[in-house]
């Protein structure tokens, strides 16, 4: 009996086990349910809050004040960031592409000084000497002045000017060195002084002057470049201003549909604020498109031109030199100031279709034409063997007809130069100054739309509350 009953009672549980394994599941169930009830009603009644009227009204503020904030916003920075830019390359990569020509000038002019002392009689004039030694310091501070701009303005090609400056500077000293050994045995009347003057030469043409040739390709290239980036329209935040404004014009007319007036003065004078920041940022890029792509284009062609005359001309003077030192014939110095000519020529040309000094510009080509006469001259002396005339020709002294004319035409490119980079600064300025207190005015006009949109819907939105 007892087996029996017990057996009962183990079946009556074995049937009733799978009740008591559901009921963890059941409490996990509730517990659940409990937690997400008050999330879901809250969700039922927010949708069913923004299917009315003023919750249709939130939605349409909040929509109008984040397209209006984030149009502001990013318009401000965008104009903040090219501000910054146009500053860097008017303070840094300006005044490097300005210091690359000066160190080339200097180079060779040094170099052109070096060389013509051993076509006089007796050492180095002390007037040739501080012309010398002041050539060399003024390449010393160009160079450091292009190491400091390549830093500063952090380009892509900064690193690479930064080492050709570096290796100049490691050359400069061995270069004067050879130099003073050359001037030293001059002195004490050792013909070996020629070899370490070419010897110095050779280090300045091969490695010097062609690293500052390289320079000054890249620093004109990084200011080029620079300033069509930043000349360049802002679509992209101009659209997201214009955005803004659709979205305000839409929802003035969603508010004359629902509520039945025509004009609302919060929103009206948002639309102001917006058509004033849109007409005031683009204006700003006019201008600046203007100043710093079209003008500044035209600007730099007289410039580029008459900073490669000027390199063209004082190699020419140094090949002049060399041609009397090695006793050469003339030939190639021929064909080489023919180009020369032609380059200079044209760039006095341009300098004068641009409109600049008249004075400047027949001094140029009066110097020109005189030191092309002088350069015949040398080729026939040359030619025939006279090595004593044109020695005299080629004399480093000021009063030397040769030296004066190439004087000349140097110091009136280099004035004509200088007008020029003032004229591409004037318009670097311009663009720069079209960029000021814009990046303020915009996020402040933006964030007063966003108020006064608010001021205007208040009373709607009371109507409700």
């Amino acid at each position: 009996m007892r087996a029996t009953a017990s057996a009962a009672g183990l079946e009556e549980t074995s049937a009733d086990a799978w009740l008591d394994e559901l009921e963890p599941r059941r409490e996990r169930a509730r517990f659940l349910q409990g937690r997400l009830v008050r999330p879901m009603a809250m969700g039922r009644r927010g949708k069913a809050f923004l299917q009315t009227t003023p919750g249709k009204l939130i939605v349409v503020m909040v929509v109008l004040t984040t397209s209006m904030l984030a149009a502001g916003l990013s318009m401000s920075q965008s104009m903040s960031l090219r501000n910054q830019s146009l500053d860097t390359v008017l303070n840094a990569t300006e005044p490097m592409s300005a210091a690359a020509h000066v160190l080339s000038t200097s180079l060779l002019r040094a170099d052109t000084i070096a060389a013509g002392s051993y076509v006089q009689a007796g050492p180095m004039s002390e007037d040739d000497m501080r012309t010398y030694t002041a050539a060399l310091d003024q390449a010393v501070s160009s160079a450091s002045e292009i190491y400091k701009g390549a830093v500063e303005a952090d380009s892509a090609s900064s690193r690479e000017i930064e080492d050709l400056v570096i290796n100049i500077q490691r050359d400069l000293p061995v270069y004067s060195g050879l130099n003073a050994r050359a001037q030293v045995n001059q002195r004490m009347g050792n013909p070996v002084g020629v070899a370490y003057m070419s010897q110095a030469s050779a280090i300045m043409r091969t490695r010097m002057l062609s690293a500052a040739q390289e320079i000054n390709t890249l620093t004109r290239q990084d200011v080029a470049d620079e300033m069509r980036r930043l000349s360049q329209p802002q679509w992209v935040t101009l659209s997201g201003f214009l955005a803004a404004l659709g979205f305000l014009l839409l929802a003035q007319w969603w508010l004359w549909l629902t509520f039945r007036r025509r004009f609302n003065r919060g929103f009206l004078a948002a639309t102001l604020a917006l058509l004033i920041a849109i007409s005031w940022a683009g204006v700003s890029n006019f201008q600046s498109w203007r100043s710093g792509s079209v003008a500044y284009a035209r600007a730099a062609q007289p410039w580029e031109e008459l900073t490669a005359a000027r390199i063209d001309a004082l190699e020419t003077r140094t090949d002049e030199t060399f041609a009397l030192l090695r006793r050469e014939t003339a030939a190639q110095s021929a064909r080489d100031f023919t180009e020369t000519y032609s380059s200079v020529a044209g760039a006095v040309h341009t300098a004068e279709d641009y409109g600049m000094n008249k004075q400047l510009i027949d001094d140029s080509r009066s110097h020109l034409n005189a030191w092309s006469n002088e350069h015949a001259e040398l080729v026939g002396a040359l030619n025939s063997g006279s090595y004593d005339q044109a020695a005299a020709l080629l004399s480093t002294r000021s009063d030397a007809d040769g030296e004066a004319s190439f004087r000349g035409l140097d110091g009136s490119l280099a004035e004509l130069i200088a007008s020029s980079r003032e004229n591409t600064r004037l318009y670097i300025a311009e663009s720069l100054d079209a960029t000021r207190r814009v990046s303020a005015a915009v996020a402040l006009l933006s964030v007063l739309a966003v108020v006064c949109i608010w001021w205007g819907i208040r009373r709607r939105l009371g109507e409700y509350l």
